[in-house]
């Protein structure tokens, strides 16, 4: 079961959330990895009830990362778009809208 979780933070915090976030997908990437060697040698051994199984589990935990990355993404474009308005004075922001 899935759940989403909102988090508050600071603005100066963000760039920590980001790396800190990006650790635990790269975790996950490298548990994927083993994963997929784990498929790898059942195939080989003719063990493909096995390995289909694995498969199922490997696609389930690369779509987890693809939502992660998403997220991440989503931050990443979000807090780029504080920064860059932070940096010019809110008329010129409000005369180009």
């Amino acid at each position: 079961m899935k759940i989403t979780i909102q988090k508050t933070l600071y603005l100066e915090e963000v760039p920590e959330e980001i790396d800190s976030e990006l650790g635990t997908i790269s975790n996950r990437l490298i548990g994927a990895k083993q994963i997929l060697e784990s498929v790898r040698d059942d195939s080989l051994k003719g063990m493909y009830i096995s390995a289909s199984e694995n498969i199922e589990i490997l696609r389930s935990v690369l779509a987890v990362i693809d939502q992660n990355l998403e997220e991440q993404q989503s931050l990443c474009l979000s807090y780029e778009k504080i920064r860059i308005a932070s940096q010019f004075p809110p008329s010129e922001v409000e005369d180009e809208q």
